[in-house]
């Protein structure tokens, strides 16, 4: 696996199911295949949160088992391996699913004017939620003035571009340079 690869299904591994998660997938990588009684005991993790991670996995197409009947006792053994055909398609729909939030909430910055008290960590409120306090604070009692959003939304609307770049939606800025353009004087 190359390491960017590598490097996104740690990622999408840590967003789904955190450290454990990560450290499940990393046993799979060297394992290859194996049932999850070994993984618990190779990450040194819970059998239950292995089997969970595991079905987490199996849902998003990311592993895939085999499942083995002993033919002495008659119970039948999972064997699990990693299944990354479908990554970079998972991760493009988690980054659409990222890009529409953010898209959201940029229409939700701009469509409104908000007030605030100043204060971290007290409410944004909307014009209408302001007048129903009275333009004071709910927390604080603090006088409501209206709140400035234009690094929020400069930052939603970067972050949106990037994102439309990545998932090729849109295409990546040209960057002008000087030789270009004394190139074109010396042809005229």
């Amino acid at each position: 696996m190359t390491r960017r690869k590598d490097k996104e299904l740690l990622e999408l591994a840590m967003d789904m199911g955190g450290e454990e998660a990560v450290e499940v997938i990393k046993a799979l990588e060297k394992k290859k295949e194996v049932t999850d009684e070994e993984l618990a005991e190779i990450t040194e993790i819970r059998v239950n949160t292995v089997r969970k991670v595991l079905y987490m996995l199996y849902d998003q197409g990311l592993a895939e088992f085999k499942r083995i009947r002993d033919k002495e006792t008659g119970w039948y053994y999972y064997y699990w391996h990693l299944e990354i055909k479908r990554l970079p398609e998972i991760i493009r729909a988690k980054k659409m699913a990222e890009l529409k939030k953010l898209k959201e909430m940029l229409e939700e910055e701009t469509s409104e004017i908000y007030y605030w008290c100043g204060t971290e960590g007290h409410p944004k409120l909307t014009f209408d939620e302001a007048m129903e306090y009275e333009f004071q604070c709910p927390i604080c009692g603090g006088m409501l003035m209206q709140y400035d959003n234009t690094a929020v939304v400069e930052e939603l609307k970067t972050r949106i571009e990037k994102l439309e770049i990545e998932l090729g939606l849109k295409p990546k800025p040209r960057k002008s340079s000087r030789k270009s353009k004394s190139k074109g004087k010396a042809a005229n």
